[in-house]
């Protein structure tokens, strides 16, 4: 008898077995980080993409398998016992695409996973059991829903295959890029965006190159440091007919030589077509490291965000998705509890949205960021709406949180939004020194601010709610939103 044949039915194999077999049967464990299945094995693990916990399914090993690696990947072959959470995905490129890793599972099964995600690293990065933790509540649009055309934004790859072009998102599952025009996740009026510059590229006599390409052509010709090649389409259309769209190139040595890259007669040919073709109020812009050329206006663009309409350029960051977010804003203005002549603090403030929104509920609000480029769209949105009470101030979190200090500055108010990495206890101390003493911390990266909530802890705050915000449905991502209160003296 072999291995396999003598071991309990009950004992998980090995990674040896996995290997030599190819193909097997397997119930699925749990779930893994990023939603997969995932498998106990001996002496390691097993993700299995598109499978469901407790479900019974047969896959086969994917091609590729890095020798020694402890965890090793499978796709599923066949659902032999589906788990009573699992559903129609409801789009035809599922199983191939893994732009939404979570189509397959019920709304309710997909919002306690992300409820659960949040719970455990807030155990594990910051130090505070689940039995003592505040219950996860989840923000996202009501009615619940699959999350299907919520998403307005996307960032498209290039490729050139012969005398055709591939456009949109690159996957382990497939060989080719996964078209864009026509996801369920994203809004109407970005699929239509997509559209025009997929057609953009037929009939094209010359096409531009990609990035890989451009990179064999400068390794291979003398003196030739840098190729003109796209490595990527960003797309914002956050109204019908409105938004922008920049071809990112192979990065520039110099001016120059970016003003030679648009110059190049198939970009500069399918740059001109494509620009004829978008709306009439869909910008496009040409980009290459901290290079830009506008070849088409607008330049800026307005993103419904609450009672306001923001304006944005192609430098700010803003949320892929409008709804999730509005919902997140206004549970951030509820768990902050503002009243008249208070003070509030926006670190990470981006374009100013949270910081506007609050203006008129406190005395005066102050928003704090590194991006230069986004404290003057910020400027830029409290004039247009007319809010006196609101200042931006450009800064490292550490540095311009000191200045404020030094300048006597106090608050009682605070948000922190970092993006995907922790702030730090330097910068955090700076909170009690401002006196702050209510915070919501909103965490797009959930074990990168459960880091931050355990420093803010030794230093004397105390987490009394805790949500999942659900910005992205359908995917494994959410973001983790705490709210803190300062207690007298530290642990």
């Amino acid at each position: 008898m072999n291995q396999a044949a003598d071991r309990s039915a009950s004992e998980p194999p090995s990674r040896d077995e996995v290997r030599e077999r190819g193909e097997l049967e397997v119930r699925i464990d749990d779930f893994g980080f990023t939603g997969e299945g995932y498998v106990r094995l001996e002496d390691g693990w097993l993700s299995v993409p598109g499978a469901l916990p407790g479900e019974r399914v047969k896959v086969r090993l994917q091609e590729g398998q890095r020798e020694g690696a402890r965890r090793l990947y499978a796709d599923v072959v066949e659902v032999l016992e589906p788990s009573p959470e699992r559903r129609d995905p409801l789009c035809e490129r599922d199983a191939i695409c893994r732009g939404c890793q979570l189509r397959h599972i019920s709304v309710d099964g997909e919002l306690r996973f992300k409820a659960r995600g949040i719970s455990e690293v807030v155990e594990k990065f910051a130090g505070l059991n689940q039995d003592e933790q505040p219950e996860v509540e989840i923000l996202t649009p009501q009615p619940t829903a699959r999350g299907d055309a919520f998403r307005y934004r996307t960032s498209l790859s290039y490729r050139r295959v012969g005398d055709r072009v591939e456009l949109g998102l690159y996957s382990p599952a497939s060989e080719g890029l996964i078209t864009m025009s026509s996801c369920p996740a994203l809004t109407v009026q970005t699929q239509r965006v997509v559209a025009v510059i997929e057609r953009s590229f037929e009939g094209q006599s010359a096409l531009p190159w990609d990035a890989e390409m451009a990179r064999e052509v400068a390794a291979q010709v003398e003196g030739f440091e840098v190729a003109p090649g796209v490595e990527q389409i960003r797309v914002a259309v956050p109204n019908h007919g409105v938004g922008l769209v920049e071809v990112r190139l192979t990065e520039a040595r110099d001016e120059a030589q970016f003003e030679g890259f648009c110059a190049s007669a198939p970009l500069a040919g399918w740059l001109g077509r494509l620009a004829e073709a978008l709306p009439t109020q869909v910008g496009l812009a040409v980009g290459s490291g901290a290079f830009r050329r506008q070849f088409k206006e607008p330049h800026r663009v307005r993103i419904p965000i609450g009672r306001l309409q923001m304006e944005v350029g192609y430098d700010d960051w803003i949320h892929a998705t409008l709804a999730p977010a509005e919902v997140l804003y206004e549970a951030v203005g509820q768990w902050l509890e503002p009243a008249r002549g208070e003070r509030f603090l926006d670190v990470g403030c981006g374009i100013g949205s949270i910081a506007l929104l609050m203006a008129p509920r406190v005395g005066e609000a102050v928003g704090l960021d590194q991006n230069q480029a986004s404290i003057e769209s910020a400027e830029i949105n409290a004039v247009g709406h007319g809010i006196a009470n609101a200042r931006f101030v450009a800064g490292g979190w550490e540095t311009g949180l000191r200045r404020l200090a030094a300048a006597g500055e106090r608050f009682e108010l605070a948000t922190i939004n970092p993006m995907r990495e922790p702030l730090g206890r330097r910068a955090l101390a700076y909170l009690n020194m401002l006196g702050v003493e209510r915070l919501v911390y909103l965490g797009p990266s959930p074990a990168a601010a459960a880091r931050d909530l355990g420093a803010l802890r030794e230093m004397g705050w105390d987490i009394d709610r805790l949500a999942a915000a659900n910005l992205h449905p359908a995917t494994y991502h959410s973001m983790l939103v705490a709210r803190l209160r300062r207690v007298v003296g530290e642990r």
